[in-house]
């Protein structure tokens, strides 16, 4: 039923529950394929900053985030592969998900409350409503 999951993965404790989550339905499935998906929000920078390589402090900082993961779906055995973007997170994640022709995708919920969320919206939330495949949301 599931035999590729998608797991939105930005290193929060929602997060590490919902990669829990999936490896255990992977498991579950006989899941062919899990695929960790990390996405920086772009950075509303007007000038480029000097004696940095931002493209290299980012790449450093996505596999410093990615590596509980990377281990912990090594250790479990299940085939799994990793990617990170920059980008709007609910459009990247959805977008991605339909041009790979994922199962289900699998995510923390960002836990903003009731009023930021009604105000401001949520990743997951989006994701939610505009992905084409179900979506898995753990607290």
């Amino acid at each position: 039923m599931y035999n590729k999951i998608l797991i939105a993965f930005d290193g929060s404790a929602p997060s590490a529950r919902a990669l829990q989550h999936g490896v255990e339905l992977a498991h579950k499935m006989n899941t062919e394929m899990v695929t960790i998906l990390h996405v920086n929000k772009n950075l509303p920078l007007q000038e480029p900053l000097l004696n940095f390589d931002l493209d290299e402090i980012m790449e450093e900082e996505d596999k410093e985030l990615l590596q509980p993961a990377t281990q912990y779906l090594s250790e479990s055995g299940i085939p799994y592969e990793t990617h990170a973007y920059n980008g709007e997170p609910s459009q990247i994640i959805t977008s991605y998900a339909k041009e790979h022709e994922y199962d289900v995708i699998v995510m923390g919920s960002t836990g903003k409350g009731f009023i930021k969320e009604a105000l401001l919206g949520s990743v997951s939330h989006q994701v939610a409503h505009t992905a084409e495949c179900p979506v898995i949301i753990v607290k």
